[in-house]
């Protein structure tokens, strides 16, 4: 039995809500609306009768919405936007049970709503809070029901043209059930649709699912499907109208287009080109799909192309579209923006691709370095760096030629400015290519396997060496006229002090080699290639400005180093080959430049003195600030010194603690073997590699003089211990034994043991002149000489260091010889000094030599330079007086009987003379 008070309580609501609404004030729409949520919750049959206002609420509160200004003064206004706000929750949490009344209500009055607003812009209709409830409401009850009302709620939203931008917004719940809905319609209103689900990105899933479905389904091998074959322009219709529908059909494109399913394609395209549905199916309509797809469907069009001719011909029809859009600044093109975010796969498939493949991505690569000048220096360096054919680096010249002669018409007024600014462009990305090589040989593993390594391997730097000299072989053949302005030349030399540095870096034998990298693949042969391309750049200044100082130190250290390390090869042709072209760089440097001739020749010295003087022969190392520091042993300080027996010259008439002929109790001095072995050789293969550099420093008659003048000066600075007595003049015999005997035994010792400075004073003796400032050096051995010889005469026994001696001597006269110091006859002591006894050479050395340069001091102004530039001392203005040729002509006749054909030679014009 029905309780009386809820009972009256109804039929007031009832009545109430009745008399409301049948007078359409909304004044009280804020209590009616209670009303009438209060009525479906309890009398259900008022049901029709509340929804009705609901929707009158909706259009009054829609309007207020659209339309505030109208409303401003009438004070009940917002009596209805406050009752939609009521609505919205309660019919969200009805339930189940009224979902399948409330979700087709709330459609309808979408729909109701969207045609009678059909005027406004969707935007608008869309931002305003009543419709907003009311999708929410839509969308909420939709979930709740099962899956055949949900489609025919789908169905009925799409029925309605008005409200394509409703049917997105409540698709988003459900874009498995509208998508494929929505491609059952016309284009125009399937496009409308899609246009408003592309705002949910999941819905693009369902979008691609629904249109590969329908276009598997139109291709099947199926006689029942010949009326479908018009799904497929369909799809292209709606692709080039809606842009979700493109994105969706060009996702993962490889993967629907395979290979059969293009061979089937083809078939239907070839039976049914000319059915009426296909007319807009032409070559025109798909590049303009293919210029709003991605740089993915452009592939997929080059892998196609190889075998099909229609392919091959939208192709063409394609690139020369690109090449004319490209041309409108204020046109985007989104296939060309694709392939510039794309821009490492577009690459890589540039190095691994065929014939046509290959070009089709330069003329791509073309327009998009036009359009991002970093892109161009990217790419730049990517090919310098990669690139492993001639095919690919003239593809690079291709794309750098092309880049700079789109940019700018030949008839352009700011062409050479242009220019000049892609020349930097280029100059940017040899350096990037640069960089990274070296970064890539000490991080990136040797083909990421570990344990294995291909036996032609090489190092990334190799690589990016080898292609820049192809590259600067065919700018110097004159043959490429896309390179005739010097652009990779002038881009190398640019970076000439990266490359030194890159150069010294792999030619130290101190370089950093890490394991799994390139950094432990065999160097030699990428250092080779950099001096090649250091040998084919113009570092003259002649055909670019000429390079800074900076750069010209760290490439003449950078040549250096190669050299040394040239000589390191085992290989005699690789090491000869090395060896020329540090020769020839070091040329080039010095011809225009002393300040490269001076760090060139320092460098060269110092290093082969100090740092690698094994591989010339000498026995030890120089006690020097230069050398290397060394743990010193008891044998090699003075205070064990004196006490052991060494070939220590004995000197007449002098106290020094140091010189001793043996130990008390144990006996006379032991000869020591390792001091008996001889003065090095001079006639080496090294040594004569290295004389070649030297003279290569001194290019011309003027270098020659002016270089062995630097070598004489460096020679005396680097051997000598002080500055004291380094001066031209001889002092007096006995000088030299009370005073600076000991500094000349250290010279000496020091010439002696070092081949290369032996050698480079024979180097500087050729050029007359400078061998007068090495006095000091030549002194030095005469000086010793004469005492040790002394001292072996003192004892009255053949010592067996006379041997050592008679070598030393020959060396010293031979060496003054050819530099014109000792003036005929004197010059002829050589050829005497092998057959005259210790006293005989004694008197020879005191009176002939010592005693003539005493007296004419050595100097440069005592040569001549003729018209040739040779240097010499006319024989006939420098005969010595008689008072140092009397010694020699006494001791020659006294060894008549031996020596005898030498006096008609020796004197015989003087005494003519006298």
């Amino acid at each position: 039995m029905n309780n009386p008070t809820k009972t009256s309580s109804l039929s007031s609501d009832l009545n109430n809500f009745i008399y409301g609404v049948s007078r359409r004030n909304f004044q009280n729409a804020a209590e009616l609306t209670k009303i009438g949520i209060s009525l479906l919750k309890t009398f259900p049959a008022a049901r029709d009768a509340v929804l009705e206002y609901f929707a009158m609420v909706f259009h009054d509160s829609v309007n207020v919405a659209i339309n505030p200004a109208d409303y401003e003064v009438d004070p009940n206004s917002n009596a209805s936007l406050e009752a939609v706000s009521m609505i919205g929750p309660e019919l969200c949490g009805l339930g189940e049970s009224w979902a399948p009344f409330i979700a087709p209500w709330c459609i309808k009055l979408i729909m109701d709503i969207a045609t009678d607003k059909a005027n406004l812009p969707n935007a608008t209709l869309q931002s305003i809070d009543p419709v907003r409830v009311l999708l929410d409401i839509t969308t909420q009850n939709l979930m709740l029901l099962n899956s055949d009302e949900r489609a025919k709620c789908i169905d009925m939203m799409l029925g309605c043209r008005a409200c394509s931008w409703a049917v997105g917004w409540v698709g988003r719940a459900e874009p498995e059930l509208v998508a494929p809905r929505a491609l059952a319609l016309g284009a125009d209103a399937a496009r409308a649709v899609l246009a408003h689900l592309a705002n949910h990105p999941p819905a693009l899933l369902h979008v691609r699912a629904a249109l590969v479905d329908l276009f598997q389904d139109a291709i099947k091998e199926d006689p029942k499907s010949d009326k479908k074959r018009d799904v497929i322009p369909y799809l292209l219709n709606l692709a080039s109208k809606s842009d979700i529908v493109l994105k969706a059909l060009i996702q993962d494109i490889e993967n629907t287009l395979t290979d059969t399913v293009m061979d089937r394609l083809s078939a239907i395209c070839a039976m049914h080109r000319h059915s009426g549905s296909w007319e807009g199916v032409g070559p025109a309509s798909l590049v303009t799909l293919l210029l709003r797809s991605d740089v993915h469907c452009f592939l997929l069009l080059l892998k196609h192309a190889q075998k099909n001719v229609f392919c091959r011909q939208l192709l063409e029809y394609l690139l020369q579209k690109l090449e004319n859009e490209v041309m409108y600044p204020d046109r985007t093109v989104p296939l060309l923006i694709s392939a510039g975010e794309e821009i490492n796969i577009v690459r890589e498939k540039l190095l691994v691709g065929n014939q046509l493949e290959q070009y089709s991505i330069a003329r791509i690569l073309i327009l998009v370095c036009y359009n991002q000048p970093s892109e161009f220096i990217s790419t730049i360096a990517y090919l310098l760096q990669y690139s492993r054919t001639d095919t690919t680096l003239a593809l690079l010249v291709r794309i750098i030629s092309g880049t700079i002669t789109m940019h700018t018409p030949n008839d352009s007024a700011d062409i050479n400015m242009d220019t000049e600014r892609y020349q930097n462009f280029i100059k940017t990305g040899v350096e990037y290519a640069l960089r990274d090589s070296m970064l890539a040989d000490e991080q990136i593993k040797k083909y990421f396997i570990v344990d294995e390594l291909a036996g032609d391997q090489k190092t990334y730097m190799h690589y990016y060496s080898l292609n820049v000299i192809k590259l600067l072989r065919w700018e110097n053949s004159n043959r490429v006229s896309a390179l005739r302005t010097r652009s990779i030349c002038r881009a190398v030399e640019a970076n000439l002090y990266r490359i030194g540095g890159a150069l010294q870096r792999y030619a130290s034998l101190l370089q950093p080699r890490a394991s799994s990298t390139m950094a432990v693949l065999p160097e030699m042969p990428t250092c080779h290639a950099l001096a090649q391309i250091l040998d084919r750049v113009d570092m003259s200044g002649t055909k670019s400005p000429p390079p800074s100082v900076e750069v010209i130190l760290k490439v003449v250290q950078a040549v250096v180093k190669y050299f040394f390390r040239c000589l390191h090869e085992e290989d005699i042709f690789e090491k000869i080959c090395g060896v020329q072209t540090a020769s020839r760089l070091l040329r080039k440097l010095c011809l225009h430049s002393k300040l490269a001739r001076a760090v060139a020749l320092r460098d060269l010295l110092e290093t082969a003195m100090f740092r690698e003087d094994k591989i010339f022969g000498s026995k030890a190392v120089i006690p020097n600030l230069l050398a290397t520091p060394k743990e010193w042993s008891n044998d090699d300080l003075l205070m064990y010194m004196n006490q052991k027996h060494g070939p220590i010259t004995q000197l007449t008439q002098s106290h020094t603690s140091v010189f001793h002929a043996g130990i008390i109790g144990t006996g006379v001095r032991k000869q020591s073997g390792q001091d008996l072995d001889g003065i090095p050789p001079i006639l080496t293969t090294n040594n004569e590699l290295l004389m070649g550099a030297l003279m290569s420093c001194m290019d011309g008659n003027s270098g020659v003089v002016e270089g062995a003048t630097s070598v004489s000066l460096l020679l005396v600075e680097l051997v000598s211990p002080d500055v004291m007595y380094n001066g031209l003049p001889w002092p007096d015999e006995d000088f030299t034994k009370q005073v600076s005997i000991e500094r000349e035994l250290y010279m000496r010792g020091a010439v002696e043991r070092c081949a290369v400075a032996r050698a480079a004073l024979r180097r500087v003796a050729l050029a007359r002149p400078a061998l007068c400032l090495s006095s000091a050096l030549l002194r030095a051995s005469a000086a010793t000489l004469l005492h040790r010889l002394r001292a072996h005469l003192d004892r009255h026994t053949q010592s067996p260091e006379l041997s050592r001696e008679l070598s030393a001597l020959t060396e010293l006269l031979s060496t003054m010889t050819l530099g014109q110091l000792l003036p005929h006859p004197l010059s002829h002591m050589l050829e005497l000094a092998p057959e005259l006894t210790a006293s005989e050479l004694v008197q020879v050395l005191r009176d002939c030599l010592w005693n003539y340069t005493r007296d004419h001091v050595p100097s440069p102004a005592l040569f001549t330079c003729d018209s040739t530039g040779l240097h010499w001392r006319d024989p006939s203005t420098c005969k010595p007086p008689t008072v140092y040729t009397d010694t020699l002509r006494i001791i020659l006749q006294k060894k008549i009987a031996t020596l005898g054909h030498m006096y008609p030679i020796m004197f015989l014009n003087l005494e003519k003379d006298s």
